[in-house]
């Protein structure tokens, strides 16, 4: 009887198929890999990208920043060095603090502003709040304050994970393949042993890939 069914037409077909199904599913699983790894490079591409573009917003800022300080510090110095000359009663030190007034301090003043002219950045020991005029300048541009290079980053290491993963069922699937082969070629006793392995190591490979799919499709949010 066991003889008989391992000789029947009927197996050789079923076992031909589940070759050829195996066969299909290591492509399908091969590709979905591909895909995987060509998504984790695109996600840590982009997150470097948005790192130097955040970095270069925030070297900018900063130079706004110290360049105001400058002017800021200047307009302070000359503003002084103007009221000294106008508390002065010497005539000369009058005209020049006029002089000053009149065609000097506008251009500071100007070039100063918002640092040098906005009380809110004037701590209580004179001196000027860089820290926080930096912050306003990064929030008056919300596209680059919207930037997050290591949400992206985290993303590319979910697929890599995944990749890692789909590789082990590529190995179970070769594996699989392996055991049918086998039951193909052989026509002995064992014949239905190794096909019930083949079958066993398909099936589970199938669960194997439901599962890191699901799963790390979850921890993205939904994100394939």
């Amino acid at each position: 009887m066991l003889k008989r069914i391992n000789n029947s037409p009927r197996l050789e077909v079923f076992i031909a198929v589940m070759i050829a199904l195996a066969s299909a599913t290591t492509a399908f699983v091969t590709w979905r890999t591909s895909m995987v790894n060509s998504e984790a490079g695109n996600a840590i591409r982009q997150g470097l990208i948005d790192t130097v573009k955040k970095q270069a917003a925030a070297n900018e800022s900063w130079r706004r920043v110290y360049e105001q300080a400058r002017y800021a510090q200047t307009y302070a110095v000359t503003l002084a060095q103007v009221e000294a000359y106008e508390a002065n009663g010497n005539k000369a030190g009058r005209a020049q603090a006029e002089n000053m007034r009149q065609y000097l301090l506008p251009s500071l003043q100007l070039l100063s502003e918002p640092l040098g002219t906005n009380e809110k950045y004037l701590k209580d020991d004179g001196t000027y709040d860089i820290e926080m005029y930096f912050a306003d300048l990064q929030s008056d541009s919300p596209d680059l304050a919207a930037l997050d290079p290591e949400a992206f980053f985290k993303l590319s290491d979910s697929y890599g994970a995944e990749q890692r993963w789909l590789t082990v069922d590529i190995v179970l699937l070769a594996v699989c393949l392996f055991w049918l082969a086998l039951a193909e070629l052989n026509s002995g006793r064992s014949r239905l042993t190794m096909l019930v392995i083949g079958l066993g190591i398909y099936f589970f490979s199938l669960a194997w890939f439901g599962f890191v799919e699901i799963a790390f499709i979850i921890t993205r949010g939904g994100v394939l």
